[in-house]
């Protein structure tokens, strides 16, 4: 673990009222002198969290539980703490890019640009590569510091080695963004990045995806482009699409206007809900809520082998991963036995919905979960390896989170 900094800047002002005295040159000056306090602060962060990471690992589970601990902790989505600490971890195992952070000569989007980008790069060639990097990044924009590790490393990697180990990671994620919308990402080679747009550009602008409705197209050019985009990949959709909603008797028949949920984007309004529930493609599933909870009832099996009634009530009942934070849809998850069976009943209340991911975190590592029984609908209490507590609840849909 790189040596953690006093603080390297106590004249930093400590109020508002200190910043108004201040002439123009001395303010310039406090700027840069706070911004290099936070950039030391923050190297200061990512050295804690390796520490964190050391401490759980030597507890010897085949999982850390490192990134779960500092999402918990943080109060942040898993995602981000998983990108937090494993940036943290390489960081503080990258000395010169810490220490460039920890002096406050780089800020912390440039070091985890040198990182990411150079941590394919093998020794020693990778540290030569970072020094180059740092000077370049102290009087350039991040974009243009990207750039120019793009052509560091294209020179160093003449076989294309890094490209292969990126092009692993592509795929297409799916983001909800309220108001009955979200985004779809896809992350993919540059080349088919291009000839993507250039594909749905011209399709976009050719007649076939005029408004036949429209005296006159007034739909910008990205709005002609979604829609394309949503008419050609529909249009070759040759099965059957489910949509699974989760929606109070009263709002389906229009006495109130309380909003329903989607079990993939969360929460949707009323009258989506009404449109998806009363198209005639609708596919009935019959979800029960208590009507004093807001939450699904219990529903029960005497086999290790979970029914389908049974795992989509689970799924409605969660909508997302029981891991606290934990915000990915329960509709991908593994419907699991807290309590192993045959001690633990094949039951909607001794079981959870959770990700591949916190599944693997609650059988391979030091964090610990157990019912409480005494709640209404057994909260699950979750243990971090460092031994703090964390509970988590089925969904309320009397409720917006």
């Amino acid at each position: 673990m790189p040596e953690i900094p006093e603080d390297p800047f106590p004249s930093v002002s400590a109020t508002l009222a200190d910043a108004r005295a201040l002439d123009d040159q001395e303010l310039v000056d406090e700027l840069t002198d706070v911004t290099r306090s936070i950039r030391a602060l923050q190297a200061k962060q990512a050295a804690i969290i390796a520490e964190v990471d050391s401490r759980i690992r030597a507890i010897g589970h085949p999982m850390s539980g490192t990134a779960e601990t500092v999402a918990v902790t943080l109060a942040m989505s898993p995602r981000s703490a998983e990108h937090l600490t494993d940036n943290s971890v390489e960081l503080c195992s990258r000395e010169v890019v810490w220490a460039a952070l920890a002096q406050g000569r780089i800020d912390l989007t440039k070091a985890q640009r040198i990182v990411d980008e150079l941590h394919e790069v093998p020794d020693p060639r990778r540290e030569y590569l970072e020094l180059l990097a740092i000077e370049y990044a102290l009087d350039h924009t991040p974009h243009q510091l990207r750039r120019y590790l793009l052509g560091l490393t294209c020179d160093h990697d003449p076989d294309a080695t890094l490209r292969k180990k990126a092009l692993e990671n592509r795929g297409v994620s799916v983001t909800p963004r309220g108001h009955g919308m979200a985004d779809i990402s896809a992350y993919v080679s540059v080349e088919v990045a291009e000839a993507f747009m250039q594909a749905l550009e011209k399709l976009a602008a050719s007649p076939e995806c005029a408004d036949p409705y429209a005296q006159g197209d007034a739909r910008t050019k990205e709005q002609r482009c979604a829609d394309a985009l949503a008419g050609f990949l529909t249009a070759h959709c040759t099965y059957r699409i489910n949509v699974d909603v989760v929606i109070p008797a009263d709002t389906l028949i229009g006495d109130n206007e309380y909003g329903a949920e989607s079990k993939r984007l969360g929460p949707i309004t009323s009258e989506l809900a009404r449109t998806l529930c009363f198209s005639p493609d609708a596919r009935w599933r019959r979800l029960v809520t208590d009507p004093l909870s807001g939450r699904l009832v219990d529903l029960s099996a005497e086999t290790y082998r979970i029914p389908e009634r049974i795992r989509r009530a689970v799924k409605a009942r969660d909508l997302t991963c029981r891991f606290p934070g934990c915000h990915r849809s329960a509709e991908y998850a593994d419907c699991d036995h807290i309590v192993p069976w045959p001690k633990g009943k094949t039951r909607a209340t001794d079981l959870a919905g959770l990700c591949r991911h916190h599944h693997r975190v609650k059988t391979h590592s030091a964090w610990k979960v157990k019912h409480d029984p005494s709640t209404p609908h057994h909260d699950m209490v979750w243990t971090s390896p460092l031994g703090t507590v964390h509970a988590t609840t089925a969904h309320n849909y009397h409720q917006r989170d």
